[in-house]
């Protein structure tokens, strides 16, 4: 009978400390917990904006690819420019690369050229990218640049360990045929 008097006791104690520390930090511990499901929302909402907005620029980048075709340049054109304005990096990046496709099928060869280089320039884009938009460039120069400004800018291409080299070797070849030089674009 003691044990159970000093059991009760001793849950009397600790409720009573509980208690206090209740009423002591007790408005901590609800706004911590107000605070965690607060910035969840917030978490949550910026991350549906942030899906909507990019599922946005993709229906965009999509409705242009097929305005491309169906023989659309023209529009194809200008909704991609309106994408590298307005989108992050990576589609406009994509929308770049694809404008410049545009501009050789509407027959602005100089101009796709000149925004190819543009890409394969900027630091900010990642390297694989880079690369990709010089080995387009190149590519669009085949039937009209020379041997060694074909060779000049594959060169860089034509590295061991960069994915674009087979494809860079290739056009090497193509060059070296086009001038007459069988043995070299067999090498």
């Amino acid at each position: 009978m003691s044990e159970e008097i000093f059991r009760e006791v001793d849950d009397d104690l600790r409720q009573d400390q509980y208690f206090k520390l209740w009423k002591q930090y007790g408005r901590f511990l609800i706004g911590a917990a107000v605070g965690v499901v607060v910035a969840t929302a917030v978490w949550q909402g910026y991350a549906a904006w942030e899906r909507g907005r990019n599922e946005s620029y993709s229906e965009r980048f999509i409705a242009a690819l097929q305005m491309l075709q169906s023989g659309q340049p023209g529009a194809a054109i200008t909704t991609l420019e309106t994408l590298e304005k307005e989108a992050p990096q990576g589609y406009a990046t994509l929308a770049k690369l694809q404008r410049a496709s545009a501009l050789i099928q509407a027959g602005d060869r100089r101009e796709a050229i000149s925004l190819y280089d543009a890409i394969a320039n900027d630091t900010s884009v990642e390297r694989p990218l880079r690369d990709l938009a010089a080995y387009m460039a190149a590519q669009s120069l085949l039937d009209t640049a020379d041997e060694p400004t074909l060779e000049r800018r594959l060169l860089p291409l034509n590295q061991d360990g960069n994915p674009w080299r087979f494809n860079a070797r290739e056009l090497l070849a193509l060059t070296a045929l086009r001038a007459g030089n069988t043995a070299k674009a067999r090498e």
